[in-house]
């Protein structure tokens, strides 16, 4: 018997010791009210008026520039709400790219912008181009990595004296190339004379 009652007591204090922890658990499960994680809304953090953003590359060259009158930022996307934004893609090789509209969101750590409300994107003119192709339509998205606009509504693309009206157009600034998936109108202007002699 001697022998038994040091496992005996020891058997004791280890129920005991258990118990205890369980009751101490459920007491203070019961004494802290804990809350529910707050939901992320769709609310902004913080602001700025009159900015300018300039995203750069490894090497620090600037590959885009985004402009704008008014800026929320919100944080449950990282989302940027701006008011008359003027997105200007750099590319390493091509032409230099412009958008502009009413408001835009920028996601995607600066990657997409989606310009919303007359929305325009251009070629900016240069010397053996000075009637640049542009695109204009209610909503642009532009990819600023891979260097292309698009949109899946009406829109009206003009390149010198052509326009071309369609739904749903998108633009590889470094191919040049337009695409439209339904087309709707073609209309190429007559060339204009130059001071007919009498």
């Amino acid at each position: 018997m001697k022998d038994r009652f040091p496992t005996i007591m020891s058997m004791v204090i280890l129920v005991a010791l258990v118990i205890g922890t369980w009751v101490a658990a459920e007491h203070t499960k019961r004494a802290v009210v804990i809350e529910a994680a707050a939901k992320k809304t769709h609310e902004p953090d913080s602001w700025s008026k009159n900015f300018t953003v300039v995203r750069t590359n490894e090497a620090g060259l600037p590959i885009s520039r985004l402009v704008g009158q008014y800026l929320e930022h919100f944080p449950d996307d990282g989302s940027y709400d701006i008011t008359n934004p003027i997105a200007t893609n750099v590319p390493n090789v091509g032409r230099v790219t412009q958008g502009t509209a009413n408001m835009a969101t920028v996601l995607d750590e600066g990657n997409r912008i989606v310009l919303k409300g007359n929305a325009f994107v251009f070629r900016l003119p240069e010397k053996d181009d000075t009637d640049p192709i542009n695109v204009r339509s209610e909503e642009m998205t532009m990819l600023v990595d891979e260097d292309v606009a698009y949109t899946d509504l009406p829109a009206v693309a003009r390149d010198g004296r052509t326009r071309l009206s369609g739904i749903g157009m998108r633009y590889d600034n470094k191919t040049g190339e337009l695409s439209v998936k339904q087309s709707t109108d073609v209309e190429i202007s007559p060339k204009k004379l130059e001071n007919p002699t009498p």
